[in-house]
């Protein structure tokens, strides 16, 4: 869980940088405005496809974490399935033992 808030976390910052560089570069750019906004379009763009690869990778890992998951859970029933009846035929041989144990 302390692994996704980080993630998290990382985009946040990652946008705020972004946006400061974003108006550091209005207030201090020493060159025309068509080409500021230029160079802003393309940090913009940079950024977004930066977030959209982070957020398909999460989406990945988070699949492949649910899959385990979901393997997980079944081999889980399936176990238990298993220590059910082998307690039922444990619980069985004691009750027929205990009623030879009653007949002697």
């Amino acid at each position: 869980m302390d692994g996704n808030n980080g993630y998290g976390n990382a985009v946040g910052w990652l946008l705020v940088g972004s946006v400061a560089g974003a108006c550091a570069a209005l207030l201090l750019a020493p060159e025309t405005g068509k080409k500021t906004r230029e160079r802003l379009a393309r940090r913009l763009r940079d950024t977004q496809n930066s977030v959209t690869e982070f957020t398909n990778e999460l989406a990945d890992t988070t699949r492949n974490l649910a899959s385990k998951a979901g393997r997980i859970t079944d081999k889980a029933a399936r176990l238990t399935g298993s220590a059910s009846a082998a307690a039922r035929e444990v619980m069985g041989s004691l009750n027929d033992e205990g009623a030879h144990a009653v007949e002697r």
